[in-house]
């Protein structure tokens, strides 16, 4: 055993049962198509700068433009823990948490986000940057619809009061906005990183 010597460990996205197995050695891959996360020796969970400049290199050259590394144990684990990695053309689609109680934190580490609160029916209600010089922490709470755009390789931490199961639907997306991977997607983000408060954002 070595102690102190960081493990990097990568998931398969489509493991048909949403938990990481118990010998995590069985679900060692390549990066691609799988959750990567950061452990150390006897339960010290470390992630270093080197681990987000890796993931943002990783993500820089994928199509979603967005990838995790997590931090909790288990899809079950409450709450959930990741670091979320984005390149700038990456699409978070307005949605909303439905699961009562759900809140979800944004804690800035890197790079420039543009978050927008919204109303049901696609006003804005919050503009808010996460950067260097403006908001480092963000706390968004169930019911309410809210995506995010970042303007440069960004990275933030999350934390999520509630296990994460892909098979259950926790979350809805909103109808007045574009599909991800949609040809409408391109012209709403230019749309979204100038929109004030008050403004429509709809298609």
């Amino acid at each position: 055993m070595n102690h102190g010597k960081r493990e990097v460990v990568t998931i398969e996205r489509d493991c048909k049962v949403p938990y990481f197995k118990k010998d995590l050695k069985e679900n060692l891959s390549s990066t691609s198509g799988c959750y990567k996360r950061v452990r150390a020796e006897n339960g010290i969970k470390t992630i270093h700068q080197a681990d987000i400049n890796e993931m943002l290199r990783y993500v820089s050259s994928v199509k979603r433009a967005r990838e995790p590394i997590l931090i909790n144990d288990s899809f079950d684990e409450v709450p959930q823990k990741f670091i979320n990695c984005l390149d700038p053309r990456t699409y978070v689609r307005p949605h909303m948490h439905i699961v009562p109680k759900t809140q979800e934190l944004m804690c800035w580490l890197t790079g420039e986000i543009v978050v927008l609160l919204f109303d049901t029916i696609g006003k804005v209600t919050h503009r808010i940057v996460m950067n260097q010089r403006g908001v480092k922490v963000l706390e968004i709470p169930a019911f309410c619809y809210h995506a995010f755009i970042a303007t440069e390789q960004s990275a933030y931490l999350e934390i999520r009061n509630t296990p994460y199961h892909p098979s259950v639907r926790d979350r809805t997306y909103s109808d007045w906005s574009p599909e991800e991977y949609s040809i409408a997607v391109k012209e709403y983000k230019e749309r979204f990183l100038i929109a004030k408060v008050g403004d429509l954002l709809v298609i």
